[in-house]
């Protein structure tokens, strides 16, 4: 499931576009699957693809970057 959580907020974000889709629609078919000795591997995988890509810290700037715009924004029509 987190994996799933972390590939479409890549995808509802643009991050890592090229492969977000993929990787989103992959686990989402994963998920629906019955578990197996292989999901163990395929999650460890996916972590360590995570990790590589530092798609955690992407995901935080983008989102941080997105809170500080709508802050700005909202100073401007206080003001």
């Amino acid at each position: 499931a987190w994996l799933t959580y972390f590939w479409r907020r890549a995808k509802d974000h643009g991050v890592e576009s090229d492969i977000a889709d993929d990787r989103f629609e992959f686990w989402v078919v994963h998920s629906g699957q019955s578990s197996s000795s292989q999901d163990a591997v395929d999650v460890e995988r996916g972590l360590a693809e995570l990790r590589k890509l530092g798609l955690e810290s992407q995901l935080w700037q983008r989102s941080r970057k997105g809170l500080e715009e709508d802050f700005k924004s909202q100073l401007e029509y206080d003001f």
